[in-house]
């Protein structure tokens, strides 16, 4: 079982506050949603526990983030990468590449230096890309893509990594409904979760409520709230997050947020 444990921890930018004493973790088994309004933090606190936060973020020097008992600052680049990865908000391709090559791209921290993909290498790549439906798509080039087919490729490159922890900044950011939710009960579902701790940003609070067993909320002015779904995700504390009225309707048993 991996766990990436979050003790202390406070970050700013400039002068503002993003999160004050933030202490949580991520065990396999489990699926954490960050949420928070624009702006909040989420994508800066997502960089900082994948190990790569931006020059411009401060961390309290009391703050520790641990990968299995182990601070990853002290842990190689190249080990880091083979147990945790990170899916990022967005893509820019700098080289022309066709999706095949950039999906292998998840094998690097697995081969020695010099070393090329192998067979292995090449079948597990393509079993991705089959399973987000890019199976057609290995030569194609990825300036060809559009955005939601560009997203579904970033995770098949990730999921080429065989991480046990993953960060994703919004993965269901310019897929459709019916891609939202195949990538969503890909990773939240029997085998894979079972195998993996997956900690997402996302914007669809109701996504989240469906998808996520446990969430982290983050305020203004450094507040957030760690917990089970049912326990944190409420209208209330909802209304706080994002500044505007949300209520709770429930129907059929089932429940969901809405603006007011």
């Amino acid at each position: 079982m991996s766990c990436l444990s979050i003790n202390n921890l406070s970050l700013k930018i400039a002068d503002r506050t993003l999160c004050e004493s933030l202490s949580f973790e991520i065990q396999t088994g489990q699926n954490w949603g960050i949420l928070g309004k624009n702006g909040a933090g989420k994508t800066t606190l997502l960089h900082t526990l994948a190990g790569i936060p931006s020059s411009s973020t401060i961390i309290n020097p009391q703050a520790s983030i641990e990968l299995n008992n182990v601070p990853i600052q002290q842990i190689k680049y190249r080990a880091l990468a083979q147990q945790l990865g990170i899916l990022l908000q967005d893509f820019q391709d700098v080289f022309p590449s066709s999706v095949l090559d950039t999906a292998l791209i998840g094998r690097h921290p697995h081969l020695k230096a010099w070393q090329w993909p192998d067979a292995d290498d090449f079948n597990l790549v393509r079993t991705l890309l089959a399973q987000m439906g890019l199976a057609d798509y290995e030569q194609r080039n990825t300036a060809s893509l559009s955005g939601g087919e560009r997203r579904r490729l970033g995770l098949v490159t990730l999921l080429a990594q065989q991480t046990d922890i993953l960060l994703l900044d919004e993965p269901v950011n310019h897929l459709d409904i019916a891609h939202q939710h195949q990538l969503l009960n890909y990773l939240t579902t029997s085998p894979f979760r079972q195998q993996h701790a997956i900690a997402m940003v996302m914007h669809d609070i109701n996504l989240a409520k469906q998808y996520c067993d446990h969430i982290l909320l983050i305020y203004d002015n450094g507040k957030t709230q760690a917990g089970k779904t049912e326990e944190v995700l409420t209208a209330k504390n909802l209304t706080e997050v994002y500044g505007y009225p949300i209520t709770e309707l429930i129907a059929d048993k089932q429940s969901v947020f809405i603006a007011k």
